[in-house]
């Protein structure tokens, strides 16, 4: 594992295949634990560590929602970024929560300094991929994205990032603020007692139970414009996440572990494309 840290402000990565063993979140710079002042932010919120498990990842947790099954048989090959080239078994849809056989791992190269560690990957003759965690303060930290596309076929569909934050264990109930610069509209997946949106995010009036997620997707404001900008807090203790591209949409989903806000980026990219895009996380 890689531990960063400056100030009271400890971040803690793990390396691919280290923690993480899974083909649906990118496998670069995956999060084990981030904790200021002795008050941990973001920490396992499941029970049972399994590394292949699909969603066993802790904090900022990225996933590249691009994969395109219109020109692959079953046995053949199909790229997911952060993972690798993949086998698609059978005629089935793609399932996000299915564990693929992975063909070619791709080359990984870590490299770190006194308070930032890249993750490069580069899959050949598909594309070239840095991820950067740097810590900038005692209060800040970053995570910068380089994409180069090298295949003939243009990789199109989204980025997202997970946010699996734990405010040192305390469970999801009232006490979980969500707030957006804007006023927020959704579509939640059903009625929820316990979960709804006000004039600038979302709040619960009651603990969310174990065995029923809630769930909205297609948040945005009126407008239909999202500014990558949101705010989880629990009680005094707040994450402030800010981006700097846009976003096509935002996905809500809870428990009773995690609220986690999600936001969506488009990704569209030519052979020979770049894209470049960071979040930086504030943490009081």
């Amino acid at each position: 594992m890689i531990t960063l840290s400056k100030g009271d402000l400890f971040v803690v990565l793990t390396q691919p295949g280290e923690f993480y063993c899974g083909t649906r979140f990118d496998n670069a710079g995956v999060f084990r634990r981030i904790a200021k002042g002795g008050y941990i932010y973001a920490d396992k919120w499941f029970d049972h560590s399994d590394p292949y498990r699909h969603d066993c990842v802790c904090g900022p947790s990225e996933e590249f929602v691009t994969v395109d099954f219109s020109d692959v048989k079953p046995e053949g090959l199909f790229c997911k970024v952060g993972v690798g080239l993949l086998v698609r078994p059978d005629e089935k849809p793609y399932d996000w929560f299915h564990l693929y056989e992975v063909a070619d791992p791709g080359v990984w190269k870590i490299s770190t300094e006194e308070d930032s560690v890249t993750f490069e990957h580069i899959l050949s003759g598909w594309y070239h991929y840095k991820k950067t965690v740097s810590l900038i303060d005692e209060n800040h930290f970053s995570i910068a994205h380089t994409l180069r596309w090298d295949n003939e076929k243009p990789l199109e569909g989204f980025v997202y990032n997970h946010n699996f934050f734990t405010f040192d264990g305390l469970p999801v109930g009232p006490s979980r603020k969500i707030r957006f610069p804007w006023k927020p509209v959704g579509d939640w997946r059903k009625h929820y007692d316990n979960a709804h949106f006000n004039s600038d995010g979302i709040e619960f009036t009651g603990s969310v139970d174990p065995t029923n997620a809630v769930y909205s997707g297609n948040i945005h404001n009126e407008e239909g414009i999202t500014t990558y900008e949101f705010e989880v807090s629990e009680r005094n203790r707040r994450i402030k996440a800010k981006g700097s591209q846009d976003l096509e949409k935002i996905i809500f989903w809870a428990n009773d572990r995690v609220a986690c806000v999600e936001p969506y980026q488009i990704v569209k990219l030519e052979k020979g494309c770049l894209k470049n895009w960071d979040i930086t996380y504030e943490l009081k």
